[in-house]
């Protein structure tokens, strides 16, 4: 799929979230990270790159890469694959940073073409039912954003656990009290336990219908994610440990994992998903798309990457509505689930005013 670049621009900014948002590894008040924009003639595509300790990118070594990746693609006709196979080997560390890239371009492509995204990847327009995430914080606290989700109808909630095993089971218990048996639960760990405590964890709330446990084990602990996957119920996803379509494989083949959350932040954008994807659909593994901390420019993404495939089951698109404002438009959320735009591309209406508002003043790297 070839496309002419005329220009690049790139937007550092910053927002801050609702409230502190805390997980096993770490926490945030604001969520930082890079739009790219990408013009051909009359026509421009959007992306997002999200600043994220998975993949150890910051801002700054965002701006570096996309600073190299304007420089290769600026005044020239390219094939997206073809661009995220060169860009993917000479920045084989900056996964995040062509993701913003990626999707700019496959935005623009869809808005040239006259075809949403989806389309291009022979999906189907649907509402996608998203969950929302409880941080790590007390029981009360946990059972108290439960209720408040809920009412905003989400019928979806994941619960990050890392605070021991005890208080996480406690709070896992209590948001099944909350929800009853029609809310769906999901658990993230996030790395936080060994083997041993993730077989028993799971153990001790297999009787609250719990759909799947996310990356219980430290990201290179493939070892420890099969004892997991292979002494357990709750089927495990495997979120960290896979930041590209060579891990992914592995997994399928090896039955690391039972199931595969899908981040365009860490395999490159949609490029990488789509082949990930593939590979699930090889080998039959179902799977999950996520977010880090993106602005709704790359969950409008995520979504259309999701209705293109019958093996991603869930969808954890919610980072947007963590954030005190919205920088772009087109991407509603109604009777639980999330709904793509029907204008063309990724289907979204970036606020420039409100990118400039949010600008982080970085000197030397634009």
């Amino acid at each position: 799929m070839e496309i002419d670049v005329d220009r690049v621009d790139i937007f550092p900014v910053a927002i801050d979230r609702d409230e502190v948002f805390r997980i096993s590894t770490g926490s945030s008040l604001t969520a930082e990270n890079v739009l790219v924009r990408i013009k051909s003639g009359n026509e421009e595509g959007w992306g997002n790159s999200s600043a994220n300790s998975v993949t150890d990118e910051t801002v700054e070594s965002i701006l570096k890469a996309l600073n190299v990746m304007r420089t290769e693609i600026e005044n020239s006709t390219i094939d997206i694959e073809e661009n995220w196979k060169k860009m993917r080997e000479k920045l084989p560390d900056d996964p995040a940073a062509l993701a913003g890239l990626d999707i700019a371009l496959y935005d623009l492509a869809g808005k040239l073409r006259g075809e949403k995204v989806y389309e291009m990847f022979q999906g189907v327009k649907d509402g996608i039912s998203t969950d929302r995430t409880i941080g790590l914080m007390t029981e009360s606290e946990t059972r108290e954003h439960a209720k408040e989700f809920m009412k905003r109808g989400f019928k979806a909630i994941k619960i990050k656990i890392g605070l021991g095993l005890m208080e996480d089971i406690r709070r896992i218990r209590a948001v099944r009290e909350e929800g009853g048996e029609e809310l769906k639960i999901w658990v993230d760990a996030n790395q936080a336990f060994t083997p041993e405590e993730s077989i028993t964890l799971c153990q001790k709330i297999a009787d609250l219908d719990i759909k799947f446990v996310e990356q219980p084990v430290k990201v290179n602990d493939l070892e420890g994610l099969k004892k997991v996957t292979s002494q357990t119920d709750i089927p495990i996803m495997a979120d960290e440990t896979v930041k590209g379509p060579e891990m992914a494989e592995k997994i399928c083949v090896e039955g690391l994992a039972d199931m595969i959350n899908i981040k365009l932040a860490k395999c490159g954008g949609l490029t990488g998903g789509r082949k990930i994807i593939d590979i699930m659909e090889e080998y039959d593994v179902e799977g999950m798309v996520g977010c880090m901390g993106e602005t709704s420019v790359s969950i409008a993404a995520g979504a259309h990457l999701f209705n293109s495939s019958s093996k991603l089951k869930y969808a954890d698109l919610d980072s947007h509505f963590m954030l005190s404002d919205n920088i772009a438009t087109g991407l509603d959320f109604k009777d639980g689930k999330l709904w793509i735009s029907k204008e063309n591309g990724l289907g979204m209406k970036v606020n420039e005013k409100k990118v400039e508002k949010y600008s982080m003043d970085i000197e030397g790297e634009l």
